[in-house]
């Protein structure tokens, strides 16, 4: 346990051995962290516009002439096991009279004399899922219905809003991806300095028989606190950032970036000290033979 508690002494009193490179290091991945961090709140309150985008997709499907209630009803069950399909409400021809004279003031009756309208069905898509939504597969199925006559949908709109959703997601990967591999690269070559002005004492201790083991440790343990400190400031910092934005942004647009203060904080300690731990064993295995 002495020992245990000598190596963990050991790494904490590294930070303060070497402030500058420490300093710069915990300000690096403060910085990479908080966009790390900025890409999470995006991705998440940009599920939530697609989401609510996706609500307001609708896909028309207007029924032939001539079939009786049993086969259309038939026809709506098939159409709401399709994969991709979230609901399905039925608009009777009765129900279309209805709407027609709500819309309109007029009664079709009074018009034309009988009820040209007719039945037709509203399909709502799922709204989860972060991947696109592909929305040509639910088109065919139920093109080949034979129930139905015309299908409307506003495929270009729909279209593009999946395109730059997918797109979106696609450099938010990258730029996460990338933002830890420069985490991971600074914290090797700060825990490399460190080896290299601690050379003869790392060599001392390898003379008197220390194993490799207990000569890495404290700098793998220097190499967590750093992540750590660097995750925290980041995670204060976006805490007060998006609480101040929030409060801009509502009394301009009446939105809010939704965020949960206690799991962005978890995660972005997760992802500090877990890529920490990744530099610092990188660069001990790498310069301590």
């Amino acid at each position: 346990m002495d020992k245990f508690s000598f190596l963990i002494a050991e790494g904490f009193k590294n930070i303060f051995r070497h402030k500058l490179t420490s300093s710069a290091t915990i300000f690096s991945i403060f910085l990479t962290l908080s966009i790390v961090g900025f890409l999470i709140l995006a991705n998440q309150n940009t599920n939530k516009i697609i989401e609510y985008l996706r609500a307001k997709y609708k896909i028309e499907v207007f029924f032939k002439e001539g079939f009786t209630d049993d086969e259309l009803n038939n026809a709506i069950n098939q159409i709401g096991s399709i994969k991709g399909v979230r609901s399905t409400t039925l608009i009777s021809k009765k129900d279309a009279e209805k709407i027609f004279k709500s819309q309109f003031g007029e009664d079709i009756f009074d018009l034309v004399g009988f009820n040209p309208l007719p039945a037709s069905c509203v399909v709502n898509v799922e709204k989860d899922g972060i991947e696109k939504l592909e929305i040509m597969p639910i088109i065919k199925r139920l093109e080949m219905l034979p129930v139905v006559d015309e299908i409307k949908y506003q495929s270009g709109l729909i279209s593009r809003i999946e395109s730059y959703y997918e797109r979106f997601s696609q450099i938010a990967i990258l730029c996460f991806i990338l933002s830890l591999a420069i985490s991971i690269f600074v914290i090797s070559n700060t825990i490399r300095l460190t080896i290299f002005s601690r050379k003869n004492l790392i060599v001392s201790f390898q003379l008197i028989g220390a194993t490799r083991s207990f000569v890495r440790f404290p700098f793998i343990v220097e190499g967590l606190f750093h992540g750590f400190f660097g995750s925290m400031l980041s995670a204060i910092a976006l805490y007060f950032l998006i609480d101040y934005g929030n409060t801009v942004i509502d009394d301009i647009i009446s939105f809010k970036i939704n965020f949960d203060p206690y799991l962005l904080s978890a995660t972005l300690i997760f992802i500090g000290i877990m890529i920490s731990t990744i530099g610092s064993i990188r660069a001990t295995s790498k310069y301590i033979k």
